[in-house]
């Protein structure tokens, strides 16, 4: 019976717990079964429990066949608890309720709910005596626990005197990783006794409500020792937490970060990768890639084998905006997609946002890429590096003032031709390639309320191509950033960026004609965004952003003297983008959690400029060119606004589940013009004007979340549907190296996308992964009065990259400590394209006549990689650790097609598939770091 009355108590605080967790103290969704609920006022006990478990938020624990004789005698008019006192005062069971809204039911004795103090209690072998009793041995127990309860560090926040009973606090706290000094993103605070928490944001902060009064409180962290302590609060004030890292030396223990995301989180749509995913999940040529990670989530596709261009939810590449350190990057890839432009080594956040976009956000209409690097240790100097088959990479970091500045240095580079050299081919043999990027910040902490980061980013790519073609492209950036704390309760963050993307381009395959082109886009901007967290617990973002653009697209002159091209100038461009946002999260209910924003965009483009007026209801060509309009220097040529709502909510149906929904409109001023079907050097990105409006898209998504926590599964289904206006298509036949404007060149039309996206992760234990499947659809209507303005006869078309069915399986075993297996399974619908289905004679030339737009499709796309990762030894102290992974790229070695193309031969139409990966590949990388394989 005592065993009987211990398993009780434990199996209460351990239901208490985890239930609490969904369950604010006191606020049960409801406390009586609605009448009509009812069948008979005389209930047994078991179909009470089912009515009362199913209409209100109480869980009872107790053996059912002990109560199948009990009989309760129901009445509407009394709480759920009052008939459970009533049925059960009147057996010889007991009960006993929690504050998290559990019941449970029992034979034996009462639950003792308060022990005597035994602070006096003497010492002995097998009993404690004590001048007045005698302690037993669970009361031993008991006294040995709150003993080592009340070792807990206490800490104090405000003082005694300003103590107000019920006043809310703002309490502002850090989470910072004791080793190193870095901040801990994620890191999670929890107030047990509200049963509230935060979480950390990319600086390692949080801001949390308290009203004043004694917490027990834990802070966690993956890979860090949980942090468990008393909190004193009585008015407004700062703390910092530092945690240990864990060191693991027998039994390993597993936590887990961002555990209530999946359910708990106002986000939809919304992926934030792992450092250590990245480092698992095999790549092609063993190169560690953000981006190639990111095709593996739901809803993103990509435009071909080995490109760095991402689709999401049926969007095109240039929809998607990439942020690092607040800093935007205009070209993401190396060597033609191969590789991105992104080290994953110095990354601390990787966050994808596709569903219900931040207002804090805009200027892309698909999605958004944030990327934050790692702040440097602060305590000690700290290197990691590698190499591949065609890559090395190197970091660096450490404290240039002790516990207060650090720095971090990272570089990549490539040593690729030996592959080249090696082909069959000639004109293979004797191309070249090349890139490198490099990284460097410095972050200081000048004062409590002052925080300072700069970061500056290079990279360079140039590729020859035989005797034909010479590329060249860049990314250079930069951005300072500001952190000031005005108060616990509000903070600022204040940037000035700027960013800038060319190319240079030697076409010389017909020697006559052959031509150079440079390109440059500059972007520079200020943006200020502030954080208030208000006594109620709700937590506004304000703030706006201003970006002035500078776009030389450059002349296209003559390669040498001996080309016979005319030189053609492209034009410049100018314009301002601003916006004001605001938004709010706050919980409306219990069970609800709403988030409502507010974004209000401005573009202007500014002078000078030449601009076509064309004849209304005419084509627009050259023939029905009206007026020549001349636009000074910083005079106004076109002005675009629209606002943006933002809106989401979060319905909790229990612990471990809730429904989601989102609507947000946004708007994008700047497109690519591009003729090929992957990010390519020569796109050219171009800014709205008089003619070409910017795109505007509307999205609602709804979804179920669900998580499992004892096999540790997050399982997620949602449903989205977007619609776009304003769209950029492309003339057949166009031609963006021509004399010609861009308005003669492209159409502008009606986009619908949808779509259905399921996920299962896995996040603990030795076996760890997702599977992921989307089914999505993507269609445009290019339907002007106009005949000529049309786009396959003004009938719907699917769009380049509509894929309808996606799938893919990630997965990690981990047999040991040193020793781990990756395999990545892909499978996707064949994009669209149109075929040729004729043949004709042209002034005695053979041409092909195609289909309508995009009307077949190229093979499906299926695909499986292998890696095996293998550690050094785990000794505790050590200077260097080192690790190495091998990579098979396409096991299956199917030969997938990147691109099919069409040519007449002999009156006869002649298909040919292009493969860029026909074979498997394998490589083989290795990696080091300083001291312990934790060390990061």
């Amino acid at each position: 019976m005592k065993n009987h009355f211990v398993f009780i108590i434990r199996l209460s605080w351990v239901v208490g717990i985890i239930y609490g967790l969904a369950t604010p103290s006191g606020l049960l969704a409801q406390n009586t079964i609605p009448a009509q609920a009812l069948q008979s006022i005389k209930l047994n006990f078991n179909s009470f429990v089912k009515l009362a478990e199913e209409n209100s938020n109480y869980r009872f624990f107790f053996t059912a066949k002990d109560l199948n004789d009990l009989v309760v005698d129901y009445d509407s008019s009394k709480s759920i608890k009052e008939n459970v006192i009533e049925a059960i005062s009147k057996s010889q069971f007991y009960y006993y309720f929690d504050n998290s809204g559990n019941i449970i039911i029992y034979s034996g004795k009462p639950i003792i709910k308060e022990l005597p103090d035994f602070s006096e209690a003497g010492k002995g072998q097998n009993e404690i005596k004590s001048p007045t009793k005698t302690i037993t041995e669970s009361e031993k127990k008991y006294v040995e626990a709150r003993n080592q309860i009340t070792e807990l560090e206490l800490i104090t926040i405000g003082n005694k005197q300003n103590a107000a009973t019920g006043k809310p606090n703002i309490v502002r706290g850090r989470i910072v990783d004791n080793e190193s000094g870095e901040p801990l993103i994620g890191a999670t605070f929890y107030v047990n006794e509200l049963e509230i928490g935060a979480a950390t944001d990319l600086d390692g902060y949080f801001n949390i409500a308290i009203v004043s009064g004694k917490y027990l409180v834990n802070a966690d962290c993956m890979a860090m020792e949980s942090k468990k302590f008393y909190l004193e609060v009585y008015d407004n004030g700062e703390l910092t937490i530092p945690l240990n890292r864990e060191l693991v030396s027998i039994n390993e223990v597993t936590v887990t970060a961002d555990r209530h995301d999946n359910v708990r989180g106002i986000q939809m749509g919304f992926e934030r990768i792992s450092t250590k995913t990245i480092k698992e999940i095999p790549t092609v040529m063993g190169e560690k890639d953000l981006l190639k990670v990111a095709q593996l989530l739901p809803g993103v596709q990509t435009a071909g084998e080995g490109t760095s261009g991402l689709l999401i939810r049926g969007g095109t590449a240039d929809q998607n905006q990439f942020i690092i350190n607040k800093m935007p990057v205009y070209n993401t890839s190396h060597m033609f997609g191969f590789f991105s432009s992104f080290s994953s080594e110095i990354v601390s956040d990787f966050s994808m946002y596709k569903s219900n976009i931040p207002a804090k956000y805009g200027g892309r209409v698909a999605s958004v890429f944030d990327i934050s690097t790692k702040h440097g240790n602060k305590k000690n100097f700290f290197a990691k590096g590698g190499i591949s088959p065609v890559t090395a990479h190197l970091v660096a970091e450490g404290p240039i003032v002790k516990d207060k500045t650090s720095y971090v240095v990272s570089f990549r580079g490539t040593y690729s031709d030996w592959i080249l050299s090696q082909l069959d081919d000639i004109n293979l043999q004797q191309s070249s390639a090349s890139f490198y990027d490099l990284s460097f910040g410095v972050n200081s902490e000048i004062n409590k309320k002052n925080i300072v980061k700069a970061f500056g980013y290079a990279s360079d790519d140039k590729f020859s191509l035989s005797t034909t073609d010479d590329y060249n492209y860049y990314n250079r950036g930069g951005s300072l950033n500001l952190t000031h704390f005005f108060s616990p309760s509000l903070k600022g963050d204040f940037a000035l960026v700027h960013s800038t993307y060319g190319f240079g381009h030697n076409d010389k395959n017909n020697e006559s004609v052959a031509n150079r082109q440079e390109y440059e886009l500059q972007h520079s901007g200020l943006k200020g965004d502030f954080v208030l967290q208000t006594n109620k617990n709700h937590r506004v973002l304000f703030g706006g952003d201003l970006i002035l653009y500078n776009l030389n697209r450059g002349t296209v002159n003559p390669y040498n003297d001996s080309s016979n091209w005319r030189p053609i100038n492209m034009g410049k461009e100018k314009a301002i983008e601003s916006a004001l946002y605001i938004s709010d999260e706050f919980s409306l209910f219990p069970r609800l959690t709403l988030l409502v924003g507010l974004r209000y965009s401005m573009y202007t483009m500014l002078g000078p400029k030449t601009v076509n007026e064309y004849a209304s209801g005419e084509s627009i060509n050259e023939d029905n060119i009206t007026e020549v309009k001349e636009f000074g220097n910083n005079q106004i040529v076109q002005y675009y606004s629209g606002l943006e709502p933002r809106l989401a909510f979060n319905y909790s149906l229990g612990y471990n589940n809730s429904i989601k929904a989102s609507y947000n409109r946004l708007n994008q001023y700047i497109f690519i013009l591009s003729n090929t079907l992957a990010i390519s050097p020569t796109d050219q990105w171009k800014l709205a004007d008089y003619h070409l409006k910017p795109q505007t898209f509307d999205q609602v998504s709804v979804g179920y979340y669900h998580d499992i926590p004892m096999i540790g599964l997050n399982t997620s289904v949602e449903a989205y549907r977007k619609w776009g206006s304003n769209i950029v298509e492309y003339r057949d036949g166009a031609d963006f190296i021509s004399e010609d404007p861009i308005e003669m060149q492209v159409l502008q039309g009606k986009q619908d996308a949808y779509g259905i996206e399921l996920m299962i992760k896995k996040n603990t234990g030795n076996l760890t992964g997702w599977l992921a499947y989307s089914y999505s659809r993507s269609e445009i209507v290019v339907a002007n009065s106009i005949l000529s303005e049309r786009i396959n006869f003004g009938n719907p078309y699917p769009s380049n990259f509509d894929k309808p069915h996606s799938i893919n399986f990630v997965t990690n075993l981990r047999s040991n400590k040193r020793f781990s297996v990756s395999a990545n399974a892909v499978y996707s619908t064949g994009r669209p394209i149109s075929y040729p289905v004729a043949t004709y004679l042209a002034d005695g030339v053979e041409v092909l006549h195609y289909s309508e737009r995009n009307k077949y499709r190229i093979p499906d796309y299926f695909r499986v990689d292998l890696s095996f990762n293998l550690e050094g030894n785990l000794q505790r102290k050590k200077w260097i650790h080192s690790y190495w992974m091998l990579n098979i790229y396409n096991v299956t070695g199917r030969k997938n097609a990147y691109s099919v193309y069409f040519e007449a031969e002999d009156g006869r139409i002649q298909g040919y598939k292009l493969s860029v990966f026909g074979q498997p590949i394998i490589t083989l990388s290795w990696n080091f770091k300083l001291g312990n394989y934790t060390n990061e």
